[in-house]
């Protein structure tokens, strides 16, 4: 089996990597290798997590950047359980406002659990959820109806973006990729989210955590969005374009 310390310990110099730049350090380090045998090797030390996919055929050394995770509550994940017992094969997604008191200043004292379910089948969602749930979900709202009704974990069901990214651990999950795209362009959560603290959201997302820019350019394309989403990264985020490399 092979040793992959070296091989990290040398690659993790770069601030990112391509296949071909760890054949040619596997080769420094005196192993034997060949396209596929870079291919298993870029499999293994990902699947171990060692290293994080942050673009088509570019890497980073995990050390350097970690592979974002949220442990959502246990009310979204009973949420998404009523969901999935309900309409089991639908398609959808779960961020949690309190994702964000990672990222921020102020803290977000008042969690709001964004349901995303695909086109037409909303309403079907909402019916599901407000047998228990009378009084906290709201369908599709504005910005004006969801703070006239605000209370303690509600739940807002919101249109699925098609070919939205998947959650890395569930499906539903929500990838960091997605939500940094949907809080520059979805309408209702820029409402919601102080603007003053972009900077400090989009600063420690892109300077902590792999984020793969090759998912987030094809979804913010798939939202009509990658112009706005360039422009936002900019002058509303305080991003070099350096940075993000989009």
């Amino acid at each position: 089996m092979t040793d992959t310390s070296a091989i990290l310990d040398t690659i993790g110099s770069k601030n990112s990597f391509t296949r071909s730049d760890l054949q040619a350090v596997m080769e420094e380090c005196g192993y034997r290798t060949s396209g596929s045998i870079t291919n298993h090797m870029i499999t293994k030390m990902l699947a171990a997590g060692e290293i994080a996919r942050i673009g088509r055929n570019r890497y980073c050394v995990s050390d350097s950047l970690r592979t974002y995770q949220f442990p959502h509550s246990g009310f979204a994940i009973s949420v998404a359980d009523e969901i999935i017992n309900a309409h089991p094969y639908l398609d959808f997604r779960i961020f949690e406002l309190v994702q964000l008191n990672e990222f921020v200043n102020h803290q977000i004292a008042h969690n709001i659990v964004f349901v995303s379910v695909e086109g037409e089948l909303e309403a079907d969602v909402f019916n599901t959820l407000w047998e228990k749930h009378k009084g906290s979900v709201l369908l599709k709202p504005d910005a004006d109806e969801l703070f006239r009704y605000m209370n303690e974990d509600m739940v807002v069901i919101i249109k699925l973006p098609t070919e939205s990214p998947k959650g890395t651990s569930v499906f539903w999950d929500t990838r960091l990729e997605k939500m940094l795209v949907d809080i520059a362009v979805d309408k209702l959560l820029r409402k919601v989210i102080y603007s003053g603290e972009y900077p400090t959201i989009y600063q420690n997302a892109f300077h902590k955590y792999a984020i793969d820019t090759n998912a987030m350019v094809r979804y913010a394309r798939r939202r009509g969005a990658i112009k706005k989403y360039r422009d936002f990264l900019v002058n509303e985020a305080g991003l070099r374009q350096e940075d993000f490399r989009i």
